[in-house]
This record gives C-alpha cells, sequence and structure tokens, in this order.
C-alpha cells in the first residue's frame, strides 16, 4: 500500500506526553469546578443566619451530665415574646445558651415575656463565626459590657451586657434578635 502507515505502539515517552496533558485538563476541569463552587458557596455561608440554642438544665430531672437537658431552638428573626410553649418552661433548673452563626449576631434574653426589661435581661453579641457557649448567665459584671475572648473548643469570642435580676438563669422568658436597646439611656455602646 502506498501512502500507508505501519501501526507504531507509543513509547515510553509519548505516554508521559499523553499522560501529563491527560492530567493537566483534569486539574484545570477541577480548579475551574473548585472555583465556580466557591463562589456560589460564599454567599450562602455570608448569609447564614444565626441560631440560638437555649438549653436548659435540672440535676435532679436529668442528672449532672454536659448534655443531659432539654432545649429550645430559635433562628435569626424569630423573635419569641413567650417561651411557655417550651416544655420545660416551668421546670426548676437553669438555662445556658449556645449560639451559632456570623460574627456581629446579637440576640437578647430576657427575664419576662414580650421583651420587658424589668426582670433582668442579657445582651450577646457574637465577635466570630465561631459557636458561643455561656454555662451561667449571671456571670457577667451587672450594667457593664464584658468582651469575652474565644477559648479554643470551648467558646468563640463574644460581648455581653447583662442587667441583673435574682435567679435570672432559672427565668428566661422571651428572647429578642438584633440592636433594640438605643432608647434606653442606661447601656453604653458595645464593646468590640
Amino acid at each position: 500500500m502506498v501512502g500507508a502507515r505501519e501501526f507504531e505502539p507509543p513509547t515510553p515517552c509519548s505516554r508521559r506526553g499523553v499522560m501529563k496533558k491527560i492530567i493537566v485538563k483534569k486539574s484545570h476541569c477541577c480548579l475551574v469546578f473548585l472555583t465556580v463552587l466557591f463562589f456560589l458557596a460564599t454567599p450562602v455561608m455570608a448569609t447564614q443566619k444565626a441560631e440560638l440554642w437555649l438549653w436548659k438544665f435540672d440535676e435532679f430531672l436529668s442528672g449532672k451530665c454536659g448534655w443531659c437537658g432539654d432545649f429550645v431552638t430559635f433562628k435569626e428573626g424569630e423573635n419569641r415574646s413567650s417561651l411557655s410553649d417550651f416544655s420545660l418552661y416551668d421546670q426548676d433548673g437553669y438555662y445556658a445558651v449556645s449560639l451559632k452563626g456570623p460574627s456581629m449576631s446579637t440576640i437578647t434574653l430576657f427575664g419576662t415575656e414580650d421583651f420587658t426589661t424589668k426582670q433582668g435581661f442579657l445582651i450577646i453579641i457574637k465577635q466570630d463565626n465561631k459557636t458561643v457557649s455561656i454555662d451561667d448567665l449571671e456571670a457577667f459584671i451587672p450594667e457593664t459590657w464584658v468582651k469575652v475572648e474565644a477559648q479554643e473548643g470551648v467558646s468563640g469570642a463574644y460581648s455581653a451586657y447583662y442587667h441583673s435580676y435574682p435567679s435570672f438563669k432559672n427565668y428566661i422568658r422571651s428572647g429578642k434578635w438584633g440592636h433594640w436597646w438605643d432608647n434606653l439611656s442606661s447601656i453604653p455602646k458595645p464593646v468590640f
């Protein structure tokens, strides 16, 4: 046959060249995919809503272990003027919180229903994206903004303002998201 080429098996050098081209193409496709995924996921992560887990512990009902309590949860924007629908609302015990979500998420817990301040309140402002855990809601200096640094494996950083009332940690009755206290002249600007 005139003009016909004989089949030549690929040499080790030519195989390496072909393999490099395949790897580069796959790497490029993977890099493009990851880049697109990153740009699509970033707005979702940036708009992630905060979430509060309000735990109630009663050592006589649930024991002294760390996760024996029952909890109620609500997401940012879901203000609760009453927690009376919570199964342990009337039980003895004390509350603790876990606050998840982005930095600057703000929640206030009140000692009365309908967000009134006469029986104490606690304002919590997240300072990073780590989960904030507070076991003792009365552990703050009253009428002062307190900045709490992050502790690895324990809690993220946050600022808190506590308006005290006797046994406040036992009687959380409502919760409100966001900044609401501008009309209260007794509260100074938060510390960050």
